[in-house]
């Protein structure tokens, strides 16, 4: 009668969902269009005893395999990066510590592939062998590369484990196929149990075949606090060496290890490796199934040991397993229902692994196997589908970076996503411009933004002003600044950081009385707190007075100032100037008076905000894409303009690189636009010595003096004050005196009598 085969329970795959997510980031960030295979790292150790509903007792489940766990730590961050398959060694620098040594811990590579197709249509079997063999091989001391001469013999391979994916990042829905590959005999030659001499059976508990289970735990112990010291975790395969007192001494499995015994010592030893899977016997069929990762410790008996014939091995099922420690002390309980296996085994021979070339007769070669069997117990792979599993937050938050982090994959590898996450911006206005500047801001990943305004919402807002509803108009309105904080968070999710601040923005021409003045000067101080907290401040008010005094601040403060008005049918976007010099201009650059009060003496069309409603997209488009683009310049507020020669009016998708131009291209002072014509332009304005908003006399006497020049300056009804501050004064009356020479040179010359 044939000896009966020995069994093996193949591992089960046990991702945690914190695993794909993990991995589903680093596709994202780092691996993007890459499909070269990435380490990983899992862990397996025995089960835990299974309750049972009825009487919540435990026992043992009829057969539970081995379960290979991973989570989000199986992301090793050192070895993200992208690895050939011949130089997979899985020698990865793992850092055990005490969490992690109740366990064996398991490398492993994880290949990503970007469509379902090719995951389809890959050859599974050639993959195996192509990723995982090599390493099993130059474990079991068979090495295809004549090259390799290393000398340090590395075990991780024979309980490694290799995982094939493909991640749809949009729908959150990942397919997967994990194997765990061993060296396969050629059919027919599969490990059997050999019949002992005395008759005794093949497979025995450990405790009725004569061993001491107590010492044996002891020497266990023993062994795992020698691998503690050395920083290592739970050994996966080792060697159980009976002393001459009942006991034992245990030893890692090595070749060092195993050809440093005596000969003696050589025939008494045993092989043990710790089984994770768990059986009752009273349910199982004998023989009892045992773990997966015995064949690869028999194909290196065989392949690197040299041993033939039959050989004692130990499948070591401890009741339950502890961390150790350097205070850690044995305990005889730890021994106590033990379930392992003392089994003898008839090896197979060296040429048992050679496997007969289908290609090429004659020729042989090794073999891997190991892919998973799916739920139904068939060959395939397994699938899961993670948005049940996510919070409403992440799935808002991953579905918002999503479009971002694919840019770096391709178009904008530079494109700085953190810092735009994280940069603090500042609206000062939260009206038509104001909601549509905001909108765009989220479309780039802008978490954290601050609204001033000191208007309510009113009626006829919603239609325009794409953060309001109808019902922030009941009760006389909310507050825009802070509605439009509180739509940004229902929008976007709770990772939106937003706030609004009601306050107004002293204008010069808008005189206020002594019982007002404290009042202006809080929002003087604040606007000013508010513009020094931010780093981009967006300048969308309604009027010419409203925009001087953030003009100031931000020059005063050196802040990125993006500046956005419309009108009709025409709209402006610029960026200020920083303080280096050749700065560019400012808003009011380009004017020779001081800003003064607009709102008097007007009728309701000239009061009211009259543009044309396609006009505030464009623009506010045209004012975000601007900021980020400036971002991305080593200089931001302070990069060069594109000079003139530099500029087409021709379509042209590319730009040529220059200092005026950052990844995501050009950086134009100023676009005028007209949907009049359908046309823009890109001036470039350098700033004007005698500006009122941001020449130097004006900034410095703001520093100088704070609330009390702005004072001066909203309270001087003719702007006379603002005008001599800048200078802007005495350069007209220069103007003046240089047109008065020039018109009486032309009097002058009407009298010249003719010569001719």
């Amino acid at each position: 009668m044939p000896a009966d085969i020995v069994k093996n329970v193949p591992f089960q795959s046990n991702p945690n969902p914190s695993f794909w997510m993990k991995l589903g980031e680093h596709k994202l960030n780092t691996i993007k269009l890459s499909e070269d295979p990435i380490a990983i790292r899992a862990s397996y150790t025995i089960q835990s005893n299974v309750k049972h509903r009825t009487d919540n007792s435990q026992t043992p489940a009829a057969l539970v395999p081995g379960r290979m766990r991973l989570d989000e730590d199986s992301i090793v961050d050192d070895a993200t990066e992208q690895i050939g398959a011949d130089d997979i060694d899985f020698d990865i620098d793992i850092d055990i510590g005490i969490t992690k040594n109740d366990s064996v811990m398991s490398n492993g590579t994880i290949q990503i592939l970007n469509t379902i197709e090719s995951f389809k249509t890959v050859n599974k079997n050639e993959l195996l062998n192509e990723s995982c063999l090599p390493a099993l091989l130059k474990a079991c001391g068979v090495s295809t590369d004549e090259e390799d001469n290393s000398e340090t013999e590395n075990l991780d391979a024979l309980t490694s484990f290799f995982c094939l994916c493909h991640l749809d990042l949009k729908n959150h829905k990942v397919v997967y196929w994990f194997a765990f590959p061993v060296l396969a005999p050629v059919t027919g030659k599969s490990m059997r149990f050999q019949e002992k001499e005395d008759g005794m059976s093949a497979q025995l508990p450990f405790k009725i075949a004569g061993g001491d289970s107590v010492r044996f735990h002891r020497a266990v112990h023993d062994l795992r606090l020698e691998r503690f010291a050395k920083g290592l975790g739970y050994p996966p395969f080792f060697i159980v060496m009976p002393d001459n007192e009942g006991g034992y001494n245990c030893l890692d499995l090595s070749f060092e290890n195993y050809t440093h015994l005596s000969q003696e010592d050589k025939s008494r030893c045993k092989f043990a490796f710790l089984d994770p899977t768990t059986s009752c016997e009273s349910n199982i069929s004998s023989p009892t199934p045992v773990g997966w990762t015995l064949r690869n410790l028999v194909a290196y008996l065989v392949l690197k040991l040299g041993i033939s014939g039959a050989t004692e091995v130990i499948s070591f099922r401890p009741c339950v397993n502890r961390r150790v420690d350097n205070e850690s002390i044995f305990s005889p309980e730890s021994a106590d229902n033990d379930s392992s296996l003392l089994m003898y085994i008839e090896l197979p021979v060296k040429s048992d692994y050679l496997w007969q070339a289908k290609q090429n007769p004659g020729e042989t070669k090794y073999n891997a196997m190991g892919w998973e069997l799916n739920a139904r117990s068939k060959p395939g792979p397994r699938s899961v589908n993670l948005a049940p599993l996510l919070s409403t937050a992440h799935l808002s938050k991953q579905a918002t970076d999503l479009n971002l982090k694919l840019m770096k994959w391709r178009m904008i590898p530079t494109l700085n996503l953190e810092y735009l996450s994280s940069m603090r911006v500042l609206l000062l206005g939260a009206g038509t411009l104001g909601c549509s500047v905001a909108r765009t801001l989220l479309g780039w990943g802008v978490r954290n933004m601050t609204f001033a305004d000191n208007g309510k919402v009113s009626y006829s807002n919603p239609v325009r002003q794409n953060l309001f509803e109808i019902q922030d108009c009941e009760g006389g309105g909310k507050d825009k600044a802070i509605a439009a904080a509180e739509a940004l968070k229902r929008i976007a999710g709770p990772s939106i950081n937003s706030e609004g601040h009601v306050l107004t923005i002293p204008m010069p021409g808008h005189a206020f009385n002594t019982k007002e003045e404290e009042s202006v000067r809080e929002d003087t101080e604040k606007m000013q707190e508010l513009i020094d907290d931010a780093d981009v401040v967006f300048l969308l008010t309604d009027t010419r007075e409203s925009r001087w005094l953030p003009t100031v601040m931000a020059r005063a403060s050196n802040k990125m100032m993006i500046n956005a008005a419309l009108g009709l049918d025409s709209w402006l976007v610029m960026r200020h100037g920083g303080n280096k010099d050749g700065r560019l201009g400012c808003y009011f650059c380009n004017d020779v008076v001081a800003p003064e009060n607009s709102t008097n003496n007007r009728t309701l069309d000239q009061q009211c905000t009259v543009t044309r409603p396609g006009l505030a997209p464009l623009a506010s488009s045209m004012a975000v894409e601007l900021c980020i683009s400036l971002l991305h310049h080593k200089e931001r507020q302070d990069a060069p303009a594109p000079s003139t020669g530099t500029r087409s009016s021709s379509f042209s998708p590319t730009v040529e690189a220059s200092d005026a131009t950052s990844p995501l291209g050009i950086m134009p002072h100023q676009i005028r636009g007209s949907i009049v014509s359908y046309t823009m332009m890109t001036p470039t304005v350098p700033a004007f010595e005698y500006c009122t908003g941001c020449c130097d006399d004006v900034v410095e006497a703001y520093k100088k003096d704070k609330f009390d020049f702005v004072k001066k300056v909203c309270c001087n009804a003719d702007g006379s004050y603002l005008e001599d501050m800048a200078g802007l004064t005495e350069f007209r009356a220069k103007a003046d005196s240089m047109m008065d020479d020039c018109l009486d040179w032309d009097e002058e010359d009407d009298h010249v009598d003719d010569f001719s």
